[in-house]
């Protein structure tokens, strides 16, 4: 059975139209509510922070999160390290409506220190205890709690294609839903026996598994690629318990087109675009590929998403290396390796395999940029949308995208040569 069909859908996006209309008029609010002219005051927590030169002028800028909308500043007092703080900033900003969704610039009077702190401070000081070093417990904080990833990382991540790991999304959505179906589905078939035999475990222990996400997702402060990722969860299940087809683009739209009227920002979330995008891909090859063992199946599905999201990509990142191929195999590790690092985390353990994360930091990996032009992403994207109704639609793109690798590969080779 579909989800909705002729005058449906118009009645949703009609509704949805409204429900959007609604939310920019309150941020309009919030936008004129900001000091222009006369100079005020915001309240933020700090996201990062890092150390840019000019002119051989040092000075520190940070990265600013207030309502839910991001600001940058800067300061050249010599600071101590304050992420995850939270300061009141006294000064005015100069930016467009349309900017205050994406990142506005804040020029700072003086800022003071405010003493609360972040609920997760703790648990984030406990998982830093368990590093020697700090830059791998700035890796762990940004895949558990979806914190800036530290410099160093940020370079091996964008070097060998790593960020769809790194920043939570709907691949850890996945692995958690599948590690907390694990825990819970053998204590729940013993009770199910003695006291509830007429429940079915998927619905009881799939609600129980929703509402523990949610909890996570407010911890992460709704970050949108996992808001995308949870909203999707949400009607998925609403869809397997009503009998109806899960897997559908109808879905993935109506999941974007919702998340977009609650939250208009995430509109301009660049990471927001590629898990979507990333989820229209993976439908593209359910839709297509043969069924057949389960191992070649998962390794070709890895394949396919790589190669598939790879143009897209290059249309927001430019970088790129050969070594990114060993992304496909961190992928299929990955699935044991993130519920393994959270049980080793729990019991103080987190960094028995630092050694290894530390020699992945130690890497020169050279790398060249490359934007792909927007009329090229633009006819990638047309493939794509094609590809939902043709078989041959969606072989051409998957052509193109291993011709655009190739090119990538023969440019590598022309601008570095050997590796």
């Amino acid at each position: 059975m579909a989800l909705f069909e002729g005058k449906e859908w118009l009645f949703v996006i009609g509704i949805l139209a409204l429900v959007f209309l609604e939310q920019v008029g309150l941020e309009y609010r919030k936008w004129r509510a900001l000091p222009f002219e006369t100079p005020g005051e915001i309240t933020a927590q700090i996201l990062n922070q890092y150390q840019k030169t000019k002119d051989n002028k040092t000075y520190w800028v940070m990265k600013l999160k207030s309502e839910g909308h991001t600001f940058y500043t800067t300061s050249r007092e010599d600071i101590k390290p304050l992420q995850g703080r939270y300061v009141r900033v006294y000064g005015k900003t100069n930016c467009s409506f349309v900017e205050y969704f994406r990142s506005c610039f804040f020029i700072n009077f003086t800022f003071s220190l405010l003493p609360h702190q972040e609920s997760t401070k703790p648990i984030k000081d406990y998982i830093a205890s368990q590093h020697e070093n700090q830059e791998n417990a700035s890796l762990f904080n940004t895949l558990f709690f979806a914190d800036t990833l530290s410099k160093k990382w940020r370079g091996v991540s964008n070097l060998l294609g790593l960020a769809h790991i790194l920043a939570i999304s709907g691949f850890h959505l996945g692995i958690l839903s599948a590690f907390l179906f694990a825990i819970l589905v053998l204590p729940y078939r013993f009770l199910q026996r003695r006291f509830f035999t007429y429940r079915n475990e998927v619905y009881d222990i799939g609600a129980i598994i929703l509402v523990v996400l949610f909890g996570y997702l407010v911890v992460l402060d709704f970050v949108p690629s996992f808001l995308r990722a949870y909203a999707m969860a949400v009607f998925g299940f609403l869809l397997y318990f009503s009998g109806l087809q899960i897997l559908n683009f109808k879905l993935l739209a109506l999941v974007g087109l919702s998340c977009i009227a609650l939250f208009p920002s995430v509109a301009f979330n660049i990471g927001f675009i590629l898990s979507m995008a990333g989820v229209f891909y993976i439908f593209l090859f359910v839709r297509y590929f043969p069924k057949c063992h389960a191992l070649w199946y998962f390794t070709s599905f890895n394949i396919a998403v790589f190669f598939s999201i790879t143009p897209i990509v290059h249309y927001f990142f430019p970088y790129f290396s050969p070594y990114q191929l060993v992304s496909i195999l961190v992928s299929i590790a990955f699935v044991v390796y993130f519920p393994l690092m959270i049980v080793l985390h729990i019991f103080g353990l987190g960094g028995v395999l630092d050694k290894w994360l530390d020699m992945v930091l130690a890497l020169e990996i050279p790398s060249i940029d490359y934007y792909l032009p927007w009329y090229l992403a633009l006819i990638y994207a047309g493939l794509g949308m094609a590809a939902m109704f043709s078989r041959a639609a969606y072989v051409v793109m998957l052509i193109c995208a291993l011709a655009f690798y190739a090119y990538l590969c023969a440019l590598f080779w022309g601008l570095v040569g050997i590796a």
